[in-house]
């Protein structure tokens, strides 16, 4: 099992071990990020996919995924799991950069640290001066510290969700040509919260267990997760204020006003695989 900054961010304390999974948890980049394969493309401002050293050189690929909400794509599984979770540093900050860039209002900010607190990767802090400064070295774009800012201070200067979530296809796409036919896809439709696991914490759900599917088409089991995520069985403690933002679409777009189709028409357009799929159930 592959991890990135396993030093730092400690799967053991999330019950990622090698007596719980049976296996290790390796740095799939290596401990200084320096082992990676690099495959240039060319979408705007995203160049390079750098696929971990370790996914890249192995024989097969099985992709186990959490099913959850995303501010950035609407929706986390299979293909996020590969675009995030298989590549460096720099590759995600390109594909984030697509999303756009961050803005700091020094008149709103209160110096609460929230932004600081809330950064996964030591990239930002405040200056002698009290100046918000972010080191672009370490930056991912992630947008954390914008979402979590209460007053505004920090925002995104240019929404662009349909550029961000064809950068995170092409990545995906990109890294499973490498593998064929070697690749199996399991999304855990369990615990389906509104936002994302790289936030380090839980919240309720938004609907019901579900259970777990698998393909070997990537698109074909993101739609399926998406098919059984539905409106009607909307939880409202699980959701931020207790309710919806939006008025139609699927459930994460109304929660996150992101169409997360858009993800995978741009893969279908890629030939990673295909919407249509039929449905087997295993009791």
């Amino acid at each position: 099992m592959t991890d990135h900054y396993v030093n730092m961010r400690r799967p053991q304390d999330r019950g990622y071990t090698a007596e719980i999974l049976g296996c290790p948890v390796i740095d799939d980049c290596g401990h200084t990020e320096k082992y990676f394969v690099t495959k240039e493309v060319d979408y705007q401002t995203f160049k390079h996919v750098d696929i971990a050293g370790e996914i890249y050189h192995a024989d097969y690929l099985v992709n186990l995924s959490h099913l959850k909400g995303h501010g950035s794509c609407g929706f986390g599984g299979a293909v996020k799991n590969l675009g995030m979770g298989c590549v460096t540093d720099r590759t995600r900050q390109e594909i984030h950069g697509l999303f756009g860039g961050l803005e700091w209002d020094k008149e709103k900010c209160t110096h609460c640290d929230a932004c600081i607190k809330s950064c996964n990767h030591d990239a930002n802090s405040f200056n002698d001066d009290g100046d918000y400064q972010i080191l672009d070295h370490n930056c991912t774009l992630c947008h954390h510290c914008d979402i979590v800012c209460p007053n505004g201070a920090i925002k995104i200067t240019d929404s662009k969700f349909y550029d961000f979530q064809h950068g995170m296809a092409l990545c995906a796409s990109t890294i499973l040509e490498e593998f064929g036919d070697n690749a199996y896809h399991i999304n855990v439709l369990t615990n389906i919260t509104a936002t994302c696991d790289c936030w380090g914490m839980s919240t309720p759900p938004i609907v019901p267990d579900i259970g777990i599917l698998a393909s070997r088409d990537v698109v074909a089991i993101e739609q399926a997760s998406l098919d059984a995520v539905k409106v009607e069985d909307f939880i409202p403690q699980g959701a931020p204020g207790g309710k919806l933002i939006g008025n139609t679409g699927h459930l994460f777009e109304r929660l996150h006003c992101i169409d997360p189709f858009v993800l995978l028409e741009a893969l279908e357009k890629l030939n990673a695989g295909s919407r249509q799929y039929n449905l087997v159930e295993i009791m």
